[in-house]
């Protein structure tokens, strides 16, 4: 009999997984249980799709129905969810969520990509109000983009990665923003202060309005939120809110069959991304898994990160023997004009997971030769142990040019290169391209130095 193969979850891991499974097993039946009524979609677009940079919604998204259905011979099944896993007999319940029709679905192979959940706010009579969003679907999207007019006022609570798409988004469409933030400076969990300063001083051209290092205390309305006050005493009146304050991850299903969980909620997997029940598999925001910089298990929810998990999760459940490495959590974005790259641990990570304080090196210069006329300013900063000189994050901001210097970094660390290491790096030169010291290798000259002199 062919191997039979379910997926729960349709976004970037879950269609990974069934197109590698198929990849790998031409006569599998591989069924694909999706609760949204798309077909996967790069949710990194939808601060685009809101602010009409990317004009239709539906060029988001990433692989067709016909294609799934016909060219992979992938059953996709829309708009259902999966109720319950009947280990035992090896049968996914599920309900049609157009229908309530429920239906059954017997499994060799089970891959779990649930995916996550928006976070919640903490401040009690703010969820379910009707002009409080959260976004994570399609359907967030279409609905923030129905209040997204100009001259309106937008309240975002969490100067997160997303949330700093979202103000960007907005004051595209002439939007007034002001963003709540319970830390000193913003996107906290993706750079050190001295670079997410960068960022937000480039906003506050924009007219982004910052409320940092408080929470909201309080709120008036009653349908809807018609203003928020802070722990500071700010009150801001608003004519919506978006709640941007994490993802946790959706687990509920596998714990229900014997996964376990880590320190951040997600499910743990093994290098083939077995949660340790034979023949089911997880993949995608929902998972914990080793970072190469400790070897502990971290939640780092990538749509690069997603693919990957999903590639081998897919090709075990299909019979295969793929494992995955360490991860990095290299991550790139364009903000207010600046572009980010950031890879490994920030200072901040590196506190939390109680190591010693970094030695840094950090550079600021531009992308050409400063007697060519277009280089732009650029600051990269390395993060390095002091005991083994090894590279434990990169952080770099700048007008152009940073991602591929972001992955250089990731090579490098994937490499196990010390910081002297890198530093003998040959980069390439032209004037209208590039200057004769790269500022990674800058960076990392001066991380060397300090070393040396034992700081």
């Amino acid at each position: 009999m062919p191997r039979r193969i379910v997926v729960v979850g349709g976004g970037a891991s879950g269609t990974a997984s069934a197109l590698e499974a198929r990849r790998n097993d031409r006569t599998a039946q591989i069924t694909l249980i999706n609760r949204e009524k798309l077909p996967e979609y790069s949710r990194c677009g939808l601060p685009y799709v809101i602010s009409r940079v990317i004009p239709k919604p539906e060029n988001v998204i990433i692989h067709e129905e016909p294609a799934l259905r016909q060219m992979m011979r992938i059953d996709l099944r829309l708009h259902t969810e999966a109720t319950d896993i009947d280990m035992k007999n090896k049968i996914v319940k599920t309900k049609d969520l157009d229908t309530g029709e429920e239906g059954s679905f017997p499994f060799d192979s089970l891959i779990l990509a649930l995916g996550a959940k928006p976070g919640t706010a903490p401040v009690p009579g703010l969820e379910g109000k009707k002009n409080v969003f959260k976004l994570r679907t399609m359907h967030d999207a279409e609905e923030i983009s129905k209040f997204a007019s100009p001259g309106k006022t937008a309240g975002i609570l969490g100067a997160s990665l997303i949330g700093m798409e979202l103000a960007e988004a907005l004051a595209y469409l002439k939007v007034k923003v002001i963003i709540i933030h319970r830390s000193p400076e913003t996107l906290s969990t993706l750079l050190d202060p001295d670079l997410s300063s960068l960022i937000r001083v480039e906003a506050e051209k924009e007219g982004i309005k910052f409320a940092l290092s408080t929470t909201i205390q309080d709120i008036g309305g009653n349908s809807k939120v018609d203003w928020v006050k802070t722990s500071t005493g700010e009150t801001f009146h608003v004519d919506f809110m978006i709640v941007a304050t994490g993802t946790p991850p959706e687990t509920e299903l596998a714990v229900k069959i014997g996964a376990k969980t880590g320190k951040n909620d997600g499910i743990l997997v093994d290098d083939h991304m077995c949660i340790g029940v034979e023949g089911v598999y997880a993949a995608g925001d929902c998972v914990e898994y080793p970072d190469m910089m400790s070897g502990q298990p971290s939640l780092i929810q990538l749509g690069t990160i997603a693919v990957h998990m999903g590639r081998v999760a897919g090709a075990n459940a299909a019979g295969g023997e793929v494992t995955l490495p360490p991860l990095l959590g290299t991550t790139t974005s364009r903000l207010f004009g600046l572009e980010i790259g950031t890879v490994g641990y920030s200072t901040r990570d590196m506190n939390r997971k109680g190591m010693k304080p970094p030695i840094y090196g950090k550079t600021t210069t531009l992308t050409k030769p400063e007697y060519f006329p277009t280089g732009k300013p650029i600051t990269a900063k390395l993060l390095v142990n002091g005991d083994t000189h090894k590279i434990m994050g990169a952080q770099i901001v700048g007008a152009e040019d940073v991602a591929q210097r972001a992955n250089v970094i990731a090579l490098a660390m994937m490499q196990g290169l010390t910081v002297e290491e890198l530093t003998k790096l040959e980069t390439c030169y032209a004037p209208p391209v590039a200057p004769i010291w790269d500022p990674i290798i800058l960076a990392a000259e001066g991380a060397a130095r300090r070393l040396k002199a034992g700081k």
